[in-house]
């Protein structure tokens, strides 16, 4: 038997201790996919891009260490110890209960386990030699998925980029795989953002245009892989991220062109018919692979869904994104004036203010099977709001207020009086706004700690219309992407402080920032710590 090696990467950057050697000999001697493998044919080869997108999601981690997250011990003692490390920025030294399912461990082992059978793909063709449609189409799919999962990776474990001002050349990176690997415990260097990024790049521009040129799937399963489209949109966010918004322009219009409301999610269309008890229904609506602003779905397992999208579901609530901080800083507090008004969004959130459990939430990950679910990971509407970001950034800012506009009166109820807003309207509500600090909550951060500067070198001046218009794009982008993680990226690349907010009267609703409770834009806890199995050879722990 022809035996398999493209999972030993799961075994190889994780401590021996994790597994034992015992059951590492007893998983090298079967080979689980072997009837995919035997005869290297290009639809046995492609049969590898099934497991090749992880089964963790980032969200759960994520939201539980951005500012979307506050504590309500008053009403709700019930949580695990992964929530009290999540929230506080601490390792993850547990792997039990809701760790099992969305701790450090589960993420390392799975990215790197997708990565590992992308790697398996790249080497079959390349053994074979076959470079017929079939085969290409594969080698740009995992080429894709090879550079995503290293960039979530490195959304986890990583600092941003240019975090010490040099491009991240100071700053520890992840293990970039891209070579199968034979050995079990191979030596492998984190490296530095620079090189990750780098990389990641690399990947991603080799990938495009294969994506471009080969198309093998149906319609019905395209959007549970990379296509060229899906490709734009995390070439668009990466960009950003990458500190080349030009970059993120580019492929933000490959995807949107100059008229994206016709690939925007219909919001009016998708939800308002939908009985407003039931959530599951509108997770599943959210996530429809035929929608045409999902571009990426990814089934996974977590136990995030149940927290989020279960209504009064008590276990795990203490730490949720709470109708205080949906007052003080998201859905109640913007621009848009629509108060604590649910019926005002297309997409209604949904309250909970009970005797047990205080939180706003969002249905997006529906409960399937046990802990089985689906998460949406890109879409046009994000990249829209990216390429917002953009344009603002490169000191186009009509235009990215124009982008801006179009997003809002979609995503806005028809019956709202006002949808689309001027510079002006929005330099003003900015100014008149406190900025969030210890003691006040606000949507308005202070980001001048951004890593990044503007087109014209200069970094981000408070009080100027730039400011307020990438304010505007934070609030946007935060509110769309609630429960979804990606708020945790925003306070990173941006240099927002956060202050956990934790209730400490029940009757009065009286909420205060404990001691720990402060994470700075400059901290470096903002790279969560590796699972201890995996800090082995020359991967190094994070510093704290």
């Amino acid at each position: 038997m022809k035996k398999s090696s493209f999972s030993l990467l799961g075994l190889a950057l994780v401590a021996s201790s994790v597994f034992g050697m015992s059951s590492c000999e007893k998983f090298l001697d079967e080979n689980p996919d072997g009837q995919y493998v035997e005869g290297n044919t290009p639809y046995k080869i492609s049969r590898f891009l099934t497991y090749a997108y992880p089964l963790a999601s980032l969200a759960n981690i994520s939201e539980l260490s951005s500012d979307n997250t506050y504590e309500d011990e008053t009403r709700n003692p019930n949580r695990q110890d992964f929530h009290d490390f999540a929230v506080y920025w601490k390792p993850i030294t547990t792997t039990d209960g809701v760790a099992y399912y969305d701790g450090t461990l589960k993420l390392w082992e799975s990215y790197y386990y997708a990565i590992a059978q992308a790697n398996e793909v790249l080497t079959l063709i390349e053994e074979t030699q076959n470079f017929g449609e079939r085969n290409m189409a594969s080698r740009g799919e995992a080429l894709a998925v090879r550079a995503w999962s290293h960039f979530q990776l490195a959304n986890v474990f990583c600092l941003p980029y240019n975090f010490d001002g040099q491009g991240g050349a100071t700053n520890l990176g992840i293990p970039y795989i891209a070579e199968r690997v034979t050995t079990i415990l191979p030596d492998y260097p984190r490296g530095t953002v620079k090189e990750t990024y780098e990389q990641i790049e690399k990947d991603l521009l080799a990938a495009i245009p294969l994506l471009e040129k080969y198309n093998v799937y149906q319609s019905d399963i395209r959007r549970f892989h990379f296509t060229p489209e899906a490709a734009y949109a995390f070439a668009a966010r990466f960009y950003l991220y990458y500190n080349k918004p030009e970059k993120a322009k580019e492929y933000a219009d490959k995807l949107l062109g100059s008229n994206p409301t016709t690939s925007l999610r219909n919001w009016a269309g998708d939800y308002l018919g939908i009985d407003a008890a039931n959530a599951n229904a509108k997770a599943l609506t959210y996530y429809r692979p035929t929608n045409q602003a999902n571009l990426l779905v990814i089934s996974l397992y977590s136990n995030f869904q149940f927290v989020v999208s279960s209504g009064e579901f008590f276990t795990n609530s203490r730490y949720t994104h709470s109708n205080k901080c949906a007052a003080d800083e998201t859905l109640w507090k913007n621009i848009w004036n629509v108060g604590r008004n649910r019926d005002e969004y297309n997409f209604a959130p949904y309250i909970y203010d009970k005797v047990y459990v205080d939180k706003v939430y969002q249905p997006k990950m529906p409960i399937l099977n046990s802990y089985r679910s689906v998460e949406v990971q890109l879409t046009t509407d994000e990249a829209l709001i990216n390429r917002a970001e953009a344009k603002i950034r490169l000191g186009d800012l009509s235009g990215g207020l124009e982008d801006l506009n179009t997003w809002s009166n979609n995503y806005l109820r028809s019956g709202v009086a006002k949808r689309t807003f001027t510079q002006d309207e929005i330099v003003a509500y900015y100014k008149a706004l406190p900025y969030a600090d210890k003691t006040t909550r606000s949507p308005k951060k202070h980001l001048t700690k951004a890593h990044f500067k503007l087109h014209d070198g200069s970094s981000i001046t408070e009080g100027t219309a730039t400011e307020a218009l990438l304010q505007y794009v934070l609030q946007c982008r935060r509110i769309l992407t609630l429960h979804e993680g990606l708020r945790w990226q925003d306070i990173k690349r941006f240099g927002i402080d956060v202050y956990r907010w934790k209730k400490i009267d029940a009757g009065a609703d009286t909420f205060a920032v404990p001691e720990d409770g402060v994470l700075l834009g400059t901290d470096l806890r903002q790279a969560i710590a590796l699972p201890q199995q995996a800090v082995v050879g020359k991967i190094q722990q994070n510093p704290r």
